[in-house]
């Protein structure tokens, strides 16, 4: 769901007050840059950017602007989610065709920005799911403030299965298709197979990051789609076992390393 690490992003501010059928969303103001795009205060500094393929006085886009904020207030409570971006586009060529969504979380020296989009003409697109996805996101935010983040693959993994397991405590949502794609046969067998590579600290986003985590790789030395994403889960999972107390949210700024201790195939690995 991510695949750039770092990105520049201007934003040029103009401000003027938006109403809409005579109602002032949030009661915030509504700010304007000089392309036109709208920008929605959040709590806590966050934003909330409205490219201008989005017209916020659409009643889809009504929806998800409420729900995108009343969510963010909900991770909040668990999360030091503080001054983000959330860019919001709609587009056909970044998103999932089976959700009709998808976004990533980037970090460069302005701060952290959340890129998402929806294609509202995707029969596969929920608002719902869309929320759900942004909660998903929202951790990645808050962990990649974390100094200590390492860009490795096991970091990467982790990461997401933190992110699948904070989703389904903030929502109650059922678990995503992307962190079950495995068998438990394959499960075990990936965990092996990834271990000479796990610890390996990149300085930038690699090919095989993408293979392991979402498009899989075909030939002589196969990995399904996805693997990633339900090897992290398979992690974060068996930590929780071993760890009734913690939760996604309580472990944001654990080390991969340290959940990746409670998975037998991982442990003593360097």
């Amino acid at each position: 769901m991510k695949r750039k690490y770092q990105i520049v992003r201007m934003i040029l501010p103009i401000i003027f007050l938006f109403t809409m059928f005579n109602i002032v969303l949030f009661s915030q103001d509504i700010k304007q840059d000089a392309t036109h795009a709208k920008i929605i205060e959040l709590p806590r500094g966050c934003k909330l950017v409205l490219n201008t393929t989005v017209d916020a006085t659409d009643s889809l886009s009504i929806e998800i602007i409420n729900g995108i904020h009343n969510v963010i207030q909900s991770v909040q409570t668990l999360l030091p989610l503080d001054s983000i971006t959330i860019d919001l586009s709609i587009s056909r060529n970044n998103v999932l065709p089976f959700l009709g969504f998808g976004g990533r979380t980037n970090m460069d020296d302005s701060g952290i920005t959340i890129e998402y989009y929806f294609d509202p003409e995707n029969p596969n697109f929920k608002t719902k799911s869309f929320i759900n996805g942004l909660v998903h996101e929202c951790h990645h935010a808050s962990r990649m403030s974390w100094p200590n983040g390492k860009l490795t693959l096991l970091e990467l993994m982790v990461r997401e299965g933190l992110a699948d397991h904070f989703m389904i405590e903030v929502t109650n949502c059922e678990q995503p298709k992307w962190s079950k794609a495995l068998t438990k046969e394959e499960i075990k067998k990936y965990m092996i197979k990834s271990k000479p590579i796990l610890f390996i600290k990149q300085d930038t986003w690699t090919q095989e990051f993408d293979e392991w985590l979402i498009f899989g790789r075909k030939g002589d030395d196969p990995i399904p789609g996805w693997t990633g994403y339900t090897l992290g889960w398979v992690m974060v999972e068996n930590y929780l076992k071993l760890h009734p107390e913690a939760r996604a949210s309580s472990l944001v700024f654990t080390s991969a390393e340290e959940i990746a201790s409670s998975t037998p195939e991982i442990i003593n690995t360097k």
